[in-house]
């Protein structure tokens, strides 16, 4: 059978994707630059882009991270305020990089996704969407569906006896009311996790009085730039925040290079502390040994809060927070460190399980999300499977970007892909380039449906489970890290997390492995992909010249001064190395780390323990083989042309001779 298409004929090709977060805007970034033809709709169920920085408005609500290491790659933007950035400003930032790329034409926003269902014989998902404006129920259908709603998305009420009893302001912090005034009133903040550590200082200088409720024990420090901080209060031991100057500003403007610089200092923070989560490692004691110093001294106004703060557990055995002004807002005459467990809830106030009643005049729930793996609504595979179920007690993925029965279908930030020491921005970054080789599998080849081969997912969660094993990730702490399932939480299955460092993550990610994959062709000919025997620059209209003769690109004259027959054999030059990331399209910015630089260079091989470590191995006189040429990117060459600034593809692995 031969199918009648040319070999390179673009199929056209549909794609929904859940969420106008950070996910969602690198979707259409990249999505649309791999396979411009693509039919893109995002459906959003806010009225604007940003996700969790649109949706989180409650005082102190920041970004743990540095600013300048919470942005893109190939977007940077030197006017960030503040070292740890805001909520407003983090949105506006990403305002700014979706109005850039003209992301919005994509969104359908005030629509919320309510199911997904696989429909085997059309081979397409199918969506039913609700129109929050209207109430009504749209259905849509695609050859793709992605989701990138995240885990930290679906805010839940604690369980709390009576909560709703009370009769004063009872709020949320990621349901936040922005009319709520919290000046002169005495205020219950429950919750210690991130955003009441956040909440907690802002909250202080505006109140009367702060009635900290908190369960358990944490960590308060930065895991990166650490120095950065201490330098900029004369090597003092505080972790507050700072501004930058108008002047410091400019200066990284007029200085692009210096800026970069500075960029890579907060990245290198990031990716340089992954020894830390090594259970026994020297780095893992010097940081418990350091933390314990820095608290203990931040909470010199009420040393007896160190016993009820400082935990047991290791350093970064949950998330790290750097808590800017938390330690010295709880050792402050405003505010009531109580552990003690909450009984329940009255019109007045809240009452403890010793029987204390302390009334307040405002409750502040800061008690987290429900943070299952799969998306707030349900979604069904091959013959009905609920991915809800699927997930239930141990989610199992390939990657952290699929599971076995459900084709065609993706996740941002899906089981064991998050980063626990490490860049997330850039992991998000490469999940959707990597996702992006497939689109254009979908898009050029003769594939239909793909999705991960089974005994690839079950190999990938047993790596997790033994890996995990050698890291303070599995020791006992009370951590979104782990499995939601109790019986799994208490055996320290931790379903969040990357297995392996960030440079690990973007090895393992940089290029797909089409054999740990099932595909079905479109006609079930496995030679489709061969189509009739033309090219698209034959069969559309009448080829000219350059259509025929794309391969001519350049002239080296042969020098036939020097006839001598024994004259030495020319040296073959290798080609420009090229990373993938400027492969898929213009602007990217991010270069791939540079190959080793020795007589006998290294390839890159994939690792086995979970880090970027290179094995050496011989290689063809060049120095490194094919797929090095191009840092293990296996991208189509059609786009390499475009990287190089060429008209046509050419074959990113022939070589070039010299005399």
């Amino acid at each position: 059978m031969i199918a009648e298409r040319a070999i390179d004929a673009v199929r056209p090709l549909k794609l929904i994707y859940i969420g106008a977060g950070v996910s969602g805007i690198l979707a259409a970034i990249r999505f649309r630059q791999a396979v411009p033809s693509l039919d893109l709709v995002i459906y959003e169920k806010n009225a604007d882009v940003g996700g969790t920085w649109f949706e989180n408005r409650y005082p102190g609500c920041a970004c743990d991270v540095p600013s300048h290491a919470y942005q893109l790659s190939f977007e940077s933007w030197p006017d960030w305020s503040d070292f740890y950035a805001n909520a407003p400003e983090i949105l506006k930032y990403w305002k700014l990089v979706a109005k850039k790329y003209d992301v919005t034409k994509h969104i359908r926003f005030r629509h919320k996704c309510i199911e997904a269902r696989w429909n085997e014989q059309a081979c397409k998902w199918t969506v039913k969407i609700e129109d929050l404006d209207t109430g009504l129920t749209l259905e849509d259908s695609a050859d793709v569906l992605m989701t990138g709603t995240g885990t930290l998305n679906d805010w839940k009420w604690p369980d709390i006896p009576n909560l709703h009893q009370f009769e004063g302001p009872l709020l949320h912090s990621a349901n936040w009311d922005e009319g709520f005034d919290p000046t002169d009133k005495a205020v219950a903040v429950i919750g210690g996790g991130s955003s009441g550590i956040q909440i907690v200082p802002a909250l202080a200088p505006r109140v009367k009085s702060i009635d900290h409720y908190v369960r358990g024990k944490t960590w308060i420090a930065s895991q990166i730039a650490e120095d950065v901080v201490k330098a900029r209060h004369n090597n003092g031991t505080t972790t507050s925040n700072f501004s930058y100057t108008p002047e410091e500003i400019e200066a990284w403007r007029n200085n692009p290079a210096a800026y970069l610089q500075y960029r890579k200092v907060l990245e290198f923070g990031l990716n340089n502390n992954y020894a830390v989560t090594q259970r026994g490692s020297a780095r893992q004691q010097a940081a418990r040994d350091e933390y314990t110093a820095l608290m203990k001294d931040r909470l010199r106004e009420k040393p007896e809060l160190c016993d009820l703060l400082i935990p047991d557990y290791p350093p970064l055995c949950k998330r790290l927070t750097p808590g800017p002004g938390y330690l010295e807002a709880i050792a402050s005459p405003k505010v009531n460190f109580i552990t003690d467990p909450i009984s329940g809830v009255d019109r007045t106030g809240i009452i403890t399980a010793d029987g204390t009643h302390r009334p307040v005049d405002a409750i502040v729930c800061a008690t987290g999300f429900n943070t299952s793996p799969s998306a707030g609504f349900p979604i069904y595979g091959r013959d009905g499977v609920n991915l809800r179920i699927k997930y239930r007690s141990r989610p199992k993925s390939y990657l952290g970007l699929c599971t076995d029965n459900f084709p065609n279908f993706f996740q941002s930030l899906g089981p064991n892909s998050f980063q626990g020491a490490g860049s997330l921005l850039i992991m998000l970054e490469h999940i959707h380039l990597y996702v992006a080789q497939i689109l254009q599998r979908l898009a050029t080849g003769n594939v239909k449906t793909i999705e991960p081969k089974r005994s690839q997912v079950e190999k990938f969660t047993a790596f997790c489970e033994e890996y995990f094993k050698r890291t303070v990730y599995s020791d006992k702490c009370e951590s979104w890290y782990k499995s939601s399932d109790p019986e799994e939480r208490r055996a320290g299955r931790v379903t969040a997390l990357w297995p392996g460092s960030c440079m690990h993550a973007l090895q393992a990610l940089s290029s797909v492995r089409w054999e740990d994959f099932e595909m079905e062709p479109h006609d079930g000919n496995d030679f489709g992909w061969f189509g009739n025997g033309l090219t698209t620059r034959e069969t559309s209209g009448s080829p000219d010249i350059e259509d025929l003769t794309w391969y001519l690109q350049t002239t080296n004259f042969l020098d036939t001064v020097d006839t001598d027959t024994t004259q030495q054999t020319p040296e073959l030059q290798c080609p420009q190395t090229i990373s993938a990331v400027d492969a898929v399209g213009p602007d990217i910015g991010m270069q791939e780390r540079k190959a080793q630089e020795s007589s006998d260079r290294n390839r890159v091989d994939n690792q086995v323990n979970g880090f970027g470590q290179q094995h050496s191995e011989s290689v063809n006189s060049c120095g490194v083989d094919a797929v090095n040429v191009t840092n293990g990117l296996k991208v189509p060459e059609a786009f390499m042309a475009q990287t190089l600034g060429l008209s046509r593809p050419v074959d990113i692995h022939q070589w070039t001779t010299t005399t």
